[in-house]
């Protein structure tokens, strides 16, 4: 199992390049959005382009942005992206954007359990919001600051794969971290590739997820509705 080193919400600036659309806002009443979106590259001009991805099942939004490629993410990752709306298309199906900055995000696919279920570290977060777009499902938490190096992912259990419901857990583990090097919470955010449960082949049409949640601790899972 390969160790996950923690993604905090750190803005970081693009490279600047210059374009200019008709129909721009007044930078003064610009309204600023933060969504997780996946970059999907430059197109001809070398400007940066990303794919936001409709809550559940809904149509996808291409972003059109004027600057240069994020440095060091790789085509199709899923980062943080904050941005204003510059111009939008009559269909809704893209817009020209003014990108702001944008914070690298954990992303990963979906996991099964080699062990017994109750063997894996499930340690507590406090949940702000979790939500499917597409084939992916997102995590906005909290988690406690280390600085070292931790678990942090989503996994099936192998039992209930081939079932209507699959059930799936939050796994958290803080490693062999000492608890006086446990320092405060901080903002983080997973997007996990659930595209495997979405195949036709595959029986699923829900996912239920398991976490400890140090906000809600009574609510113990969340029901996602997988296929239409």
């Amino acid at each position: 199992m390969r160790t996950i080193i923690l993604a905090i919400a750190t803005l970081l600036a693009f490279t600047a390049c210059d374009r200019s659309h008709d129909g721009k806002l007044d930078s003064t009443f610009e309204t600023q959005l933060v969504d997780i979106v996946t970059y999907t590259g430059v197109d001809d001009d070398n400007h940066a382009v990303f794919r936001l991805d409709g809550r559940d099942d809904d149509p996808a939004v291409m972003l059109f942005t004027s600057v240069g490629a994020p440095e060091k993410v790789k085509t199709h990752e899923r980062v943080l992206l904050t941005y204003a709306v510059n111009h939008r298309a009559p269909d809704g199906s893209y817009c020209y954007v003014d990108a702001m900055g944008y914070s690298r995000i954990i992303n990963d696919s979906i996991r099964v359990n080699s062990n017994p279920i109750d063997t894996y570290s499930m340690r507590p977060i406090r949940l702000k919001s979790v939500w499917r777009t597409g084939e992916y499902l997102n995590l906005y938490a909290q988690v406690e600051y280390t600085g070292k190096n931790r678990l942090l992912y989503m996994m099936i259990d192998r039992d209930t794969k081939y079932n209507d419901t699959v059930d799936a857990y939050l796994v958290h583990d803080l490693l062999a971290t000492p608890p006086d090097s446990i320092f405060y919470w901080r903002d983080t955010y997973l997007s996990i590739n659930i595209g495997a449960l979405k195949s036709p082949s595959a029986p699923c049409h829900v996912l239920r997820l398991y976490l400890n949640d140090d906000n809600n601790p009574n609510v113990k899972s969340h029901n996602f509705n997988i296929k239409p």
